[in-house]
């Protein structure tokens, strides 16, 4: 069975946590290719998703196979994370790959990190290659640039 686009994959999470904690709010999202560096969004292949509940508690799923996610784990102390991400959003991994790409950042990546932009727009950051720096690309506006 084909591995769910990355937004499918998160939205589980998000709607695992929400069956137990409705005012929780995704914080982000980390896959990576656990073969390496990669220049396709399908090669990612394992996912952390951070969420914050109303009482500050920092909450991680981590996904265990196809669509599938492990013990909800609480982080304590809780890590610094940044800003609530309004979900679900309209950009997938392969359009901002397509983006980066596109704006003549076409280097590998091992790590794809969702967050909450500077200005409050999510984001993707495409990372992990010591020999290359990260690009962001804005899942609102489209806009990639160097990270």
């Amino acid at each position: 069975m084909a591995m769910g686009s990355f937004n499918e994959r998160v939205a589980v999470a998000v709607d695992l946590i929400r069956s137990r904690f409705p005012n929780a709010c995704l914080h982000g999202a980390q896959g990576w290719c656990s073969s390496g560096p990669t220049s396709t969004p399908m090669a990612i292949d394992r996912l952390k998703v951070l969420f914050r509940n109303d009482d500050g508690t920092v909450l991680m799923l981590e996904e265990t196979g196809y669509r599938e996610f492990g013990e909800l784990r609480r982080l304590d102390p809780p890590p610094p994370v940044g800003g609530p991400i309004d979900w679900p959003i309209e950009m997938d991994l392969p359009e901002a790959d397509n983006r980066k790409e596109e704006a003549a950042w076409i280097d590998p990546y091992v790590t794809v990190t969702l967050r909450a932009g500077v200005g409050g727009n999510p984001e993707f950051v495409f990372g992990g290659n010591p020999q290359c720096p990260a690009v962001i690309v804005d899942t609102v506006t489209g806009d990639a640039r160097e990270g």
